[in-house]
């Protein structure tokens, strides 16, 4: 028994011994950053058959239309002289983070020249490829704003592919 205690007592005095000249180091990390103002834009609705709604690269499609079928789901027809109108409406909304502006300018452009006798409108105005449209310039922040849509295609357009992508970019004021 004192042979064992001895044996507990030698190795408790070594382990004592070499934790107190155990050599150690140090480091710092330094940590640099710059947080910077940002906004998100997202389309909450539109005409059509629509998907990804609630991102930035929303899609809807229209289907086969005519002056004298049915109007896309989302979407009404209204029926002219000489041409004939879907329209609808666009829900976007944009939300702001470490920025003190309190609205933004939203604009839309379209991504490529109309079909000849074709004409894209938002509130009113004619949308073209060559120069944005200013759709408001007092937008409220994580609102959805809901923007008139139509689609006005002459009864001279050819029977073809209407494809277009309407571009919306939002700049805080």
């Amino acid at each position: 028994m004192k042979n064992a205690l001895a044996v507990c007592f030698i190795v408790a005095l070594f382990a004592v011994a070499s934790t107190a000249s155990a050599a150690t180091s140090s480091g710092t990390l330094t940590v640099t950053g710059t947080v910077e103002s940002s906004v998100s834009l997202t389309i909450e609705s539109a005409g059509g058959t629509t998907s990804g709604t609630g991102t930035a690269a929303a899609s809807s499609d229209l289907g086969n239309i005519s002056k004298f079928g049915s109007a896309p789901t989302g979407f009404t027809l209204a029926r002219g002289a000489s041409n004939w109108t879907l329209s609808s409406t666009v829900g976007v909304q944009v939300v702001k983070a470490n920025l003190t502006s309190t609205d933004y300018t939203l604009t839309a452009q379209l991504g490529s020249a109309p079909a000849s006798g074709i004409a894209w409108k938002l509130n009113g105005s004619t949308l073209s490829d060559s120069a944005a449209t200013t759709l408001t310039s007092t937008g409220t922040y994580a609102s959805t704003g809901s923007y008139s849509w139509d689609i006005v295609v002459a009864d001279s357009a050819a029977a073809a592919a209407i494809d277009n992508t309407i571009n919306f970019t939002a700049a805080s004021n």
